[in-house]
C-alpha cells in the first residue's frame, strides 16, 4: 500500500502542537499531517525553523531549538510517524510549509531518523527590552535583556561577540548600527542571571532572540565574559579623493563619522569590501581594491 503525502492539501491545514513541556510554550514539535500527529526529526535544527514554529502557534518569536535529548530542556520523545527530516527555513516565514521541506515518513530508524532527535522549541511571547549598562555615554556599555522579569547580560567570548552581534542588539535598541562590540567585560560584570548565552547572528536579524545562541537564563561560565556594545544612530557618507585631492570614481576611501572625514585601515579590505562602498555611491560594483592606497 501507498500514502502520498499531498502537498496543497497541506499548505492549507497544517496544525501544530507542542508537547511534554513544563508550559504552553515549550515542548516537542509534533506536526498534523492527513489527521495523524507526527514529530519532526532534529537534524539541522536551528534557532530559524523554531522561529517559524512558534509563529505559527501565536508566539512573537522563539528562544530555543532543542532536541528530544538535549540537556537540560527535555520533552520526551514522540510516536508514531516521524513527518520531516528537516525543515531548512529561513526563518521569516509564516508556515512550515513554506519552508524546504524534507519528508520521510520513519518508524523506529537507527540513527539521526529516530524518535530520539524529535525537535523542540522554546517560544517567548514578549517584546524583548534591550539596555545598555556601564558605560560613560548612553550609547555604550554592557549588553542587557530583561528575560523572565530580570535583567540579565549577554554572555559571550571575546573570538564570537563581533559587530554583527552588536548590530543586532544596537538595533533593538533603535540605533543605525554599531560602531564597536566588546567581548571581554569592559563595562563590568552583571549581577543575575545571564538572559542569552553566546548568540551568533548573521548581523541582518532585527533581534537577538532570531540568532542561535546556547540557551537563556543559563549561568555564564568562567571562560566567558559579559559583552558590551558601542552603538551610533547617523547615516554614514563615504567619499573616494584621488592623488589630486578631488573627489572621483575611485581614489582612498574616506568615511563622514563623528562629524568628521576618516579613512578606513586596508586590513583584511578586498573587492567585496570595496564594492559596498562603490554602491553606496550609486556605482553597480567595484572593478578593484587596493590597500596601502
Amino acid at each position: 500500500a501507498v500514502k502520498c503525502f499531498d502537498p496543497h492539501t497541506f499548505k492549507r491545514n497544517i496544525p501544530v502542537r507542542l508537547v511534554g513541556g513544563s508550559h504552553s510554550a515549550e515542548g516537542r514539535v509534533e506536526v498534523n499531517v492527513d489527521g495523524e500527529w507526527g514529530t519532526i526529526n532534529y537534524q539541522y535544527w536551528d534557532i530559524r525553523d523554531a522561529t517559524v514554529i512558534c509563529r505559527m502557534l501565536g508566539f512573537q518569536f522563539a528562544l530555543q531549538a532543542r532536541g528530544a535529548n538535549s540537556y537540560p530542556f527535555r520533552f520526551g520523545i514522540g510516536s508514531g510517524p516521524i513527518w520531516f527530516g528537516y525543515l531548512n527555513c529561513l526563518g521569516s516565514e509564516e508556515s512550515i510549509a513554506d519552508c524546504n521541506i524534507y519528508t520521510t515518513n520513519l518508524y523506529g530508524y537507527s540513527g539521526y531518523y529516530s524518535h530520539s532527535y524529535d525537535a523542540g522549541v522554546i517560544c517567548y511571547a514578549k517584546k524583548l527590552q534591550a539596555r545598555l549598562v556601564g558605560g560613560s555615554q548612553s550609547n555604550e556599555g554592557r549588553a542587557e535583556i530583561f528575560y523572565n522579569n530580570a535583567w540579565g547580560s549577554v554572555c559571550g567570548f571575546s573570538s564570537e561577540w563581533d559587530i554583527r552581534e552588536a548590530n543586532v542588539f544596537c538595533k533593538m535598541l533603535g540605533y543605525t548600527f554599531a560602531i564597536r562590540a566588546w567581548g571581554s567585560g569592559q563595562f563590568g560584570e552583571g549581577s543575575g542571571t545571564t538572559s542569552v548565552y553566546r548568540p551568533q547572528c548573521t548581523g541582518t536579524e532585527a533581534n537577538i532572540a532570531e540568532c542561535n545562541n546556547n540557551g537563556w537564563g543559563v549561568s555564564c561560565s568562567s571562560s566567558y565574559r559579559d559583552v558590551g556594545v558601542g552603538c551610533a544612530n547617523q547615516t554614514v557618507s563615504v567619499r573616494l579623493i584621488d592623488a589630486d585631492g578631488i573627489q572621483s570614481h575611485e581614489g582612498r576611501v574616506e568615511v563622514y563619522y563623528n562629524n568628521t572625514w576618516g579613512t578606513i585601515c586596508d586590513n583584511g579590505w578586498d573587492i567585496r569590501d570595496a564594492t559596498v562602498v562603490c554602491r553606496m555611491l550609486g556605482y553597480p560594483f567595484a572593478i578593484f581594491s587596493r590597500t596601502s592606497a
